[in-house]
């Protein structure tokens, strides 16, 4: 028997029909779990009974079929005849993820990037604000999801590294090397004077984009362009971007 306390009630999992029977030997069972409703102890489809939680209908916007789901502790399951419950208890049991994975989790594990991701990483290596930048790509009209959803994509590597690209592939176009950079500072530097402080201050940037400096414990939005405008990133380029939504890229999903 496993135990699972959902909103400070503890409630039972028991590995076979005999053993709920020990402790409930006059409480009814029912052998279709996709029939039942709130309240009622159901037959696993491997043999465990538990209780149902909770009795749900999904709608899809496209379509007018509604579709009826049972949660319990093991997790959330559509009344089916093509879904099975077997197995241990979901990480999360209020996915229908066989993996019992939240989508925010799947998203943040997830090793490649879609072409919306690459279209977001596209944006944001432009110098566009990271929401902005999340409203175009997927797209959406609702800023506070998009700044919660551009924040966890900015945190995950696969995302980080589509941006890492582009800004490489700008600086290059523009033959900014670290070697340049460092010229450049010495120059100045040897110069001295404080005329020269607006340039330090830019370079300094270019040092942090080109990968030279680590800026990603001093911000966690992960922006990597702070301080420099659109005007500014598009004089580096040298040239202006071309329309991002044409841009196709062969990524595996």
């Amino acid at each position: 028997m496993k135990e699972r306390k959902v909103k400070g009630v503890t409630h039972l999992l028991f590995e076979s029909q005999e053993e709920f029977r020990e402790y409930h030997s006059d409480i009814s069972l029912s052998t279709n779990w996709r029939h039942s409703n709130k309240g009622d102890w159901i037959l696993t489809d491997d043999g465990q009974v538990c209780q149902v939680l909770h009795l749900g209908v999904l709608k899809k916007h496209d379509r007018k079929k509604e579709t009826t789901f049972i949660r319990t502790i093991m997790g959330s399951y559509i009344c089916s005849p093509k879904v099975v419950i077997t197995g241990d208890m979901k990480t999360n049991m209020h996915t229908f993820s066989t993996a019992g994975e939240s989508p925010s989790v799947r998203k943040k594990n997830r090793k490649n990037a879609t072409d919306k991701e690459f279209l977001f990483g596209k944006y944001v290596a432009k110098g566009d604000d990271v929401v902005e930048a999340y409203m175009k790509a997927f797209p959406s009209k609702n800023e506070n999801y998009a700044k919660s959803q551009a924040k966890l994509l900015l945190k995950t590597d696969r995302v980080k590294n589509l941006i890492r690209e582009e800004i490489d592939k700008y600086l290059n176009e523009a033959e900014i090397t670290p070697n340049y950079l460092l010229e450049e500072m010495r120059d100045i530097i040897d110069k001295g004077g404080s005329s020269d402080r607006d340039k330090i201050t830019a370079i300094t940037t270019l040092m942090k984009i080109s990968g030279m400096m680590d800026t990603e414990k001093t911000t966690e939005s992960l922006t990597l362009f702070q301080g420099f405008t659109k005007e500014q990133l598009n004089a580096i380029q040298g040239s202006e971007h071309k329309k991002l939504a044409e841009v196709k890229k062969d990524s595996e999903k």
